[in-house]
């Protein structure tokens, strides 16, 4: 008997705020985690490809436009802007070496009208000609959302009477 998983919908609001709290929590800077969330946006179906890279430790990326671009040691969250912008641009060719291309990979590059391939261990650009898709309600596993929240929950301030005193929250009555 095969098993069959209940997707949730959410709305193209829901899933683009949580994926940018979730980048946010990890460190990703403020116009790549809006780059990831209207990625995401646009192919919610590559949320589950998200979890592995907030999961991973953000190091130095080490860029070499000695011939195009080459990036070692890129965090596809946090560097693959710079690279779509250097292809857009007009450098070619852009390669991250090291990063395997995933779904997360394809609809970051979707989003930005590019495309990827796959070569060995490494994501290269090949072209302008992606279509990007359309932006719609999204389908997505609950287990799924359930992790991107709990990287989402990372932005959340602690619950202290410190924070309360400094105005967080709704106070001792919210009637406003």
């Amino acid at each position: 008997m095969a098993s069959s998983v209940c997707a949730m919908i959410v709305s193209s609001n829901e899933l683009q705020m949580l994926v940018l709290k979730a980048c946010r929590g990890v460190g990703v800077p403020m116009g790549q985690s809006q780059e990831v969330a209207v990625a995401l946006l646009e192919s919610p179906q590559a949320l589950g490809a998200l979890l592995p890279h907030l999961a991973q430790p953000m190091k130095p990326a080490k860029f070499d436009f000695s011939e195009g671009l080459t990036v070692h040691d890129a965090s596809l969250l946090r560097d693959f802007s710079a690279c779509a912008d250097a292809a857009v641009l007009g450098v070619w060719p852009v390669r991250i070496c090291g990063l395997a291309a995933c779904d997360l990979a394809h609809a970051l590059a979707r989003s930005r009208g590019l495309s990827i391939a796959a070569a060995a261990a490494d994501v290269v650009f090949t072209g302008k000609d992606a279509m990007r898709p359309e932006v719609s309600r999204g389908a997505v596993v609950p287990e799924i959302w359930q992790q991107v929240a709990r990287f989402a929950a990372l932005t959340y301030v602690p619950e202290t009477d410190a924070s309360r005193l400094g105005g967080a929250g709704a106070g001792l009555s919210d009637n406003d």
